[in-house]
Protein backbone atom coordinates (compact mmCIF):
# COMPACT_ATOMS: atom_id res chain seq x y z
CA UNK A 1 0.00 0.00 0.00
CA UNK A 2 1.18 3.26 -1.28
CA UNK A 3 2.07 5.96 1.76
CA UNK A 4 0.67 9.20 2.01
CA UNK A 5 2.85 11.84 0.49
CA UNK A 6 2.79 15.80 -0.57
CA UNK A 7 1.84 17.49 -3.99
CA UNK A 8 5.57 18.63 -3.60
CA UNK A 9 6.88 15.21 -2.89
CA UNK A 10 5.29 14.37 -5.75
CA UNK A 11 6.06 16.60 -8.16
CA UNK A 12 10.00 16.46 -7.03
CA UNK A 13 9.65 12.55 -7.70
CA UNK A 14 8.21 12.39 -11.19
CA UNK A 15 11.05 15.47 -12.28
CA UNK A 16 13.37 12.89 -10.89
CA UNK A 17 11.95 9.95 -13.15
CA UNK A 18 11.94 12.23 -16.47
CA UNK A 19 8.66 13.76 -15.64
CA UNK A 20 7.76 17.44 -16.80
CA UNK A 21 4.62 20.08 -16.76
CA UNK A 22 2.64 19.65 -20.33
CA UNK A 23 3.41 22.36 -22.45
CA UNK A 24 0.00 21.66 -24.06
CA UNK A 25 -1.96 21.56 -20.71
CA UNK A 26 -0.96 25.34 -19.47
CA UNK A 27 -3.71 27.06 -18.30
CA UNK A 28 -5.16 28.83 -14.94
CA UNK A 29 -6.90 26.02 -13.96
CA UNK A 30 -5.94 24.32 -10.65
CA UNK A 31 -4.92 20.65 -12.32
CA UNK A 32 -1.72 20.28 -14.17
CA UNK A 33 -0.68 17.59 -16.32
CA UNK A 34 2.45 16.12 -16.14
CA UNK A 35 3.54 13.92 -18.60
CA UNK A 36 7.73 11.47 -19.47
CA UNK A 37 9.77 13.22 -21.98
CA UNK A 38 10.06 10.71 -23.96
CA UNK A 39 6.72 8.42 -23.60
CA UNK A 40 3.79 10.77 -24.09
CA UNK A 41 1.37 7.70 -23.19
CA UNK A 42 2.64 8.19 -19.41
CA UNK A 43 1.02 10.71 -17.47
CA UNK A 44 0.10 12.59 -14.22
CA UNK A 45 -3.19 14.96 -13.45
CA UNK A 46 -2.13 16.62 -10.51
CA UNK A 47 -4.54 19.07 -8.32
CA UNK A 48 -2.38 22.14 -7.24
CA UNK A 49 -4.49 23.96 -4.41
CA UNK A 50 -1.10 23.23 -1.96
CA UNK A 51 1.70 22.14 -2.72
CA UNK A 52 1.82 21.29 0.72
CA UNK A 53 -1.51 19.22 0.61
CA UNK A 54 -1.38 15.38 1.02
CA UNK A 55 -2.81 13.17 -1.79
CA UNK A 56 -5.37 11.09 -1.07
CA UNK A 57 -4.67 7.26 -1.57
CA UNK A 58 -6.66 6.38 -4.58
CA UNK A 59 -5.52 9.32 -6.40
CA UNK A 60 -1.83 7.84 -5.40
CA UNK A 61 -2.45 4.87 -7.00
CA UNK A 62 -4.42 5.94 -9.89
CA UNK A 63 -1.18 8.65 -10.42
CA UNK A 64 0.75 5.07 -10.07
CA UNK A 65 -1.03 3.49 -12.81
CA UNK A 66 -1.12 6.14 -15.25
CA UNK A 67 2.85 6.66 -14.44
CA UNK A 68 4.09 3.58 -13.97
CA UNK A 69 6.37 5.29 -11.32
CA UNK A 70 5.85 3.41 -7.61
CA UNK A 71 5.37 5.74 -4.67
Amino acid sequence: MPKQITVRELTKRLRKEGFGPSPSHTGGGSHKRWRHKDDPTRYADISFHNEGATIPIGTLKSIEKTTGVIF
